[in-house]
């Protein structure tokens, strides 16, 4: 038997236990899904009517842009989904308030939602779905307020947990096809004492976002 058809012999098991080890864990990483990485940023803008109550109001926020990110690397041929689970990292914040208004020392975001299509040059798949997670943003120095995540279970991340709607067609676009494009809107209700007015803007500084599709 020549040397070559030996050395195919013995990197078969190893070749075979590439792909199983994937599907055993069932577990594939993916990086930034929201389009956002380490140092971008995220711009929610203050606009809708308020509610007060014991000196503090709340009011609604959304952001809204359209990202780049690129394919998971894989060999396995994905035909089931069961979840994809998104934590974005949120590491520090810019509040910038219209005139001479008043700053609060602190901001709460909670009851996020998360609004996503991700399409590539095959296919689109979209979805709606809550966000786990509270900031906290306390002021600093100026107008920049460092950020608390709470309730997430992740560490500085809002997380993301997307378990029903056309994951097939998201598996596929996050393994196959062009570079992957993300619309994102994400809304949040913001209280604060005194209350921001409209149009001021929260910018996020967001850290590495990260995926994973769970097969």
């Amino acid at each position: 038997m020549s040397r070559g058809i030996w050395l195919l012999l013995l990197l078969l098991p190893l070749l075979a236990g590439c792909g199983a080890g994937l599907k055993e864990e069932g577990r594939l990483p993916v990086a930034n899904p929201l389009g956002r990485g380490a140092g971008d940023t995220m711009q929610l803008t203050v606009g809708s009517l308020p509610l007060s109550r014991n000196g503090e109001v709340t009011k609604g926020a959304s952001a809204s842009y359209t990202g780049t990110f690129g394919n998971a690397s894989t060999d396995v041929t994905l035909r089931d989904a069961r979840r994809f689970i998104i934590c974005q990292r949120i590491e520090s914040a810019r509040v910038e308030v219209p005139g001479d208004e008043t700053l609060p020392q602190t901001i709460t975001l909670r009851n996020f939602r998360l609004n996503v299509t991700f399409s590539d040059n095959q296919a689109t798949a979209g979805f709606d779905v809550s966000v786990t997670g509270t900031l906290v943003l306390t002021r600093a120095t100026g107008n920049t307020y460092s950020v608390a995540v709470q309730g997430s279970g992740e560490e500085q991340c809002l997380v993301a947990s997307i378990e029903t709607g056309n994951l097939a067609t998201l598996a596929q676009i996050l393994t196959q096809g062009g570079d992957n494009i993300v619309a994102v809107t994400l809304t949040a209700n913001v209280t604060s004492s005194p209350g921001l007015p409209d149009s001021t803007r929260l910018i996020l500084t967001t850290g590495l976002g990260t995926g994973t599709l769970e097969i």
